[in-house]
Order: structure tokens, then sequence, then C-alpha cells
């Protein structure tokens, strides 16, 4: 369905505004200037969804971007049961197993009988969790990687037992597909590995598993995503996703969460190897169950995360659960033991009957609450509408909802977007959230050192939140810091729009004059640099932007100045006037440094290429797929010949 979902605090809205501007502008070689001051296109996010879903905002007109990726996520979440009835019917050859889980896993979520918070989060609405975190927070992207799991998994297993390259080509893009499509699921791919390994581990070496063939296939997945997947992308998620989940840090505590995690799994793999040799597919599946059970059954009961955002892993954990329950009640239905049998057959029948409520609630009651609303009801479209009109030459400070939908009607710049994991520069991320918070210790100066903050980020109009807005952030800790200080042009109810005085993301300035290193005190550290982009004795620089990746700066240029342009600094971009290069630096907010000559009038010409890294991993990912192809098809062609 269409429309804004009726839970205000889903992210939806960050992944549609993405997924709009792709789709306007689908070079992966481009920059988004409407969000964190100007990022790499390739930075946004993870591209799968996104470029899966493009094609239907060019086919289908008016097709609101929310619901072409609401399309695509609902698409595969539907998808899921029937890729574990696959995996499944992969490793027990069984028709019957096979259908019983997945209809299991359609209906069931046994994590609501085990964790509180859970079963305290669904509420009213009776929907397995995997669809509760899709409807309620718009886990879209990660439910596209879970449905991808199950046959990624098998697809490795299956490289890892059989020779030929053709198996270890299908394994690499299933997983290069679940790399590509969100950080959480990749993790999670990774640990299904691990636990895979770790059953292999114990293998005869006559069952025919290698696990060099797996190894080879992971390596294989990276280079073919190595244009996406680049070593810095690599790093600013390592670095960065650990500040962004709640500050996570490796201590003491998750030091010995994983070494109990990994002295639990190796314990168990020696006691299934010593009284059930043969059964490794019950041993992978519930290897896997205990790795995730032990990292979200520790984050909702002491509320540790073992690895950044634990509760994320939920989702894996009820799938692998119900994976290794009906792994255990196949092997005590095999047994030739009648006892066996009706012990198994007891716990299964009181589950059955415990979850047969839940399901039929879920199949027959009305779930009119969670019907999407028309956008034009939502506060944050009528803010987005009213910005959009004023066609504002500077950024917008947006905050809470709005940031993540901003962009998603209009092509308004903001200091903020839905992604920073992904950010080369996190300054404005940084400053956005000290606006919110507020610093200084005397009357009006958490107003004044905000206001200088914003006018170093080009804000032009900054949008507060009080208590009594219908938006589900309401994150400003102080609404009325800029009462009396910033002219306020809008209000609606406990919504409010100031605008900052604004000319030119382009400013001249004394290289002494030019914002200093981040510190506590950082506000002290604005106050000259914003009194010289604030000099009306100097003269003012037009900025033009011609598209999305290029742009000039036109003016006069004096002796020994500087153009301090307001846009984030990344090596991609080059800057020429009259032909020849100007040198860009990097100031300490993370914007551009232009050393332009004097001239009277002079025109410089700015243009992002992507970086030389861009091009290497490119060149690297498309030898990689010509490589792969030519080698699938000389493999095909050698079959023949053999036999």
């Amino acid at each position: 369905m269409g429309g804004e979902p009726p839970y205000r605090g889903s992210i939806e809205g960050g992944y549609a505004s993405m997924l709009r501007f792709i789709a306007a502008h689908p070079s992966p070689w481009g920059w988004n200037p409407a969000q964190y001051c100007g990022m790499p296109t390739a930075l946004m996010y993870l591209p799968l969804v996104h470029y899966l879903a493009t094609p239907l905002l060019w086919i289908v007109p008016g097709l609101d971007a929310a619901h072409a990726h609401r399309i695509v996520t609902t698409a595969f979440a539907c998808l899921a049961p029937v890729s574990v009835f696959f995996f499944v019917r992969y490793f027990t050859r069984s028709l019957w197993w096979a259908f019983g889980t997945a209809l299991s896993y359609t209906f069931f979520s046994p994590l609501y009988g085990l964790i509180e918070a859970i079963a305290r989060d669904r509420g009213e609405v009776y929907l397995p969790w995997r669809l509760q975190v899709l409807v309620k927070y718009a886990e879209g992207p990660h439910t596209v990687g879970l449905a991808l799991l199950p046959p990624a998994l098998a697809a490795i297993w299956s490289a890892g037992v059989t020779r030929g390259f053709p198996r270890i080509l299908i394994a690499a893009v299933m997983a290069a597909s679940i790399a590509l499509t969100n950080w959480v699921a990749a993790l999670a791919l990774t640990l299904s590995v691990a636990a895979m390994l770790l059953t292999a581990a114990g293998i005869r070496r006559e069952s025919g598993f290698r696990i060099s063939r797996v190894i080879a296939a992971g390596a294989l997945a990276w280079l073919l995503a190595a244009f996406w997947m680049t070593p810095a992308f690599i790093r600013n998620i390592a670095f960065n996703w650990t500040t962004d989940s709640l500050n996570f840090s490796l201590r003491t505590s998750q030091f010995a969460l994983l070494g109990g995690c990994l002295a639990s799994l190796a314990l168990v793999r020696l006691i299934l190897l010593r009284y059930l040799p043969a059964e490794t597919y019950l041993c992978f599946v519930t290897l896997a169950c205990i790795l995730f059970g032990w990292i979200v059954q520790v984050r909702y009961s002491y509320g540790i995360d073992t690895i950044p955002e634990s509760h994320r892993y939920a989702m894996e954990f009820s799938m692998f659960l119900l994976l290794a329950l009906f792994a255990w009640f196949r092997l005590a239905m095999r047994s030739s033991n009648g006892i066996t049998r009706f012990c198994a057959i007891g716990p299964a029948a009181m589950m059955l009957v415990a979850g047969v409520p839940d399901a039929l609630k879920y199949a027959s009651r009305s779930h009119e609450k969670w019907k999407p609303v028309p956008k034009e009801q939502t506060v944050e479209y009528r803010l987005a509408g009213w910005l959009a009109e004023r066609h504002p030459g500077g950024r917008v400070m947006a905050s809470g909802g709005l940031r993540y939908r901003l962009n998603m009607w209009s092509d308004i710049p903001q200091t903020g977007g839905a992604f920073e994991s992904g950010l080369n520069n996190r300054m404005p991320h940084h400053m956005a959230f000290r606006v919110r918070t507020g610093t200084g210790s005397v009357p009006g100066e958490e107003g004044r050192n905000a206001i200088l903050m914003m006018k170093s980020l080009g804000v032009e109009y900054v949008v507060v939140h009080g208590p009594a807005s219908k938006e589900h952030y309401r994150d400003y800790k102080n609404p009325t810091a800029f009462e009396g200080l910033l002219e306020q042009v809008y209000r609606e109810e406990g919504d409010v729009i100031y605008r900052i005085p604004f000319t030119s993301l382009a400013h001249l300035v004394r290289p002494d004059q030019l914002p200093g290193k981040f510190f506590r005190g950082y506000e002290r550290e604005l106050v000259k640099y914003v009194a010289a982009i604030e000099d009306n004795s100097q003269a003012r620089l037009k900025v033009e932007w011609q598209g999305t990746r290029s742009l000039a700066i036109a003016g006069p240029i004096p002796h020994g100045q500087v153009i301090s342009l307001q846009v984030s600094f990344d090596p991609g971009w080059k800057a020429t006037q009259a032909g020849h290069p100007v040198r860009i630096d990097k100031d300490d907010i993370g914007f551009m440094i232009l050393h332009p000559g004097p001239a009277p009038f002079t025109r410089i010409e700015l243009r992002y290429n992507g970086t030389r890294e861009q091009h290497l991993t490119a060149m690297i990912s498309a030898l990689a797929w010509a490589g792969s192809i030519a080698s699938l098809f000389i493999s095909r062609r050698a079959k023949p010949a053999a036999a």
C-alpha cells in the first residue's frame, strides 16, 4: 500500500529518500549534495535494494519512492519462508520436513515466548517478528538480506562439498548480494559461515568438504563487489558503526562474552561430534542457533551488546531456532525407540497448541491500525512542502523523522540524512547533535553556540520540534533555545521553523580565519570564522550547482585570500580556474578550501569524478566478473570434452 506508515518512528523515509535520489541520478560515480553537506553516492548506503526498486520508479509514473521501496522489501519478506523451504529441502532431501519448517516460519515467532521485551513490543498486532520489525521499524534491507541468507548458506555449503568453479561462483554471487544489501545481514552471513566452518571442522575428509573452497568463494565475493565494498567504505563502517550503535566498544565484558560464546560453541560441537557424528545439518543449525541466541539473549537479558546492535539479530535467532527445533524433532522421529518418538511428539504438540491462537489471529484479525495514511496528513510532509516552496539556497537543519523524510519528496539540501555509518565527514552529524542537545553554561549561550555551528554549516532554516509536536522524535533538549535570537518564520502546534541569515556556500576568508580543531570548547573556534563569512566588506561569491556532481563559483578573488566552500571534502573533487587546476584542501569542519589565483573576476569549475580507489576497485570488479564468466564457459565446455 502507498502512503505513510502510522508508526512515526519508522525510518522507511530514509531509504525512500536514497531511492528517490538514485532513481534520478543512477550513476554510482555521482555526488549527493542534499544530505550531510554533500556525500558520494557510493557511500549513501549499500546499493542492492535501491537499484532493485529503481526500475519501478522508471516504469510506473507517479509511484512514490516509499511505495516502491515497500514493494521490493515486502516481496522478499514473503519469499523468506520459500527460501527456508529450499534450505531445509537441500540439506534433508525431505519435501515434508521442508514444508513443515517453512509453514511454521511463516506463522510462528518463538521469540514472543522467550523474550519479554519482544513480546511487549508486539502490542496488539499479531505479526511474526520478522514482519513486525519490517512494518514498525522499516527493517527493509535487513529483511531482504534475511531472505537471501538460507539460499546463500546452501550455496556456500555446496561449494564446500562439490568440486568445480560454478559452485564457487554461485556461492560468491549469493554472498556478495547479501553484503551489498545490509551491514547487519552481511555480519549475520559471516557469523553463520563461522558456525558452518566449525561444523565442517569435525567432518571427515572423505566427505569432500574443503574449507579452502569456502574461503575462495568469500574472496571472490569481495572481488565481485569491490567497487562498492572499497577498503575506505569498509573502514568507515568499522569505525562509525560502533559509534552509531550507542557507542559500542570492545571492553572487558565484550571479550568475556565472545570468549564464553566460542567456548560454548566448541563444547556443543564436541558433544555432537561424540554422539551424533553423522548429523551434519543438525549440528550446523544448532550451532548457528546457539550463536545468535547468545548474542540476542545477552542483549535483552542484561543490556550488554556482544557485537554492535545485538538486538537486531533477533530475526536470525528466530529463524535458526525454528530450524534447530525441527532438525531435532526430525532426528527424534527417525529413532526406532517409541519412547523417544513420543517424547518428541509431546513437546511439539504443546508448542503447536500454544502457537495456533497467535497464528489464527495473524491470519484472521484485521490490521486496520497498520494501514498507511495519506502523506498529506503527516506533519513531516507539510513541513517539507513549506520548505520546498521557499527554494532555500542554504541548508535545512532537520532532526528526528523529518530528516529521514525530507528528501523523500524534494531535493532540499540538509545537514543530516539517513545513514551516518558510511560518512567520510562526520562533522555535520556531530555538530547537529550538539545543536540539539545544547552547549553552554550561561543563559543564552546555548542558543548562540548553536547558531554559530549552524552558520558554519551553511544552514538557512532550522526546524525545532517541541513537546506538542506530532513528530515522533522530539529530540531538542531545549526547544526554546532560539527564541529571540532568530527570526521565526513558521509555527504549527509544537513545530517551529527559524530562519538564519544566509548569503552563499562559498566565502572569501584569510587562512588564519578558517575554523580551528574540534575540541570541547569548539564554538569559540568558530567565532572568527563566522565573523569572516558574515563580513559585509568582503565581495560575495556566487555558487551555482550544475547537476548534482558539478558546481561553479564566480566572483572576484583578492590577493592572499582563499575560498571556504561549505561542501564536504572528498578526494574525488577536482577544480579548475581558466583551465588550470586549483588546489583543494580540507578544513577542520571537513569542508573544502580552494586556493585559486587572484583575479578581478573569475569562474572556478568543480566536478566530482570519484576517487582513485573507486576507479581501481571498479577495474578489479570488472576483471573479476569477466574472469568469472569466462571461467564458467570454459568449465562448461570442458565437461563434454572430458566425457
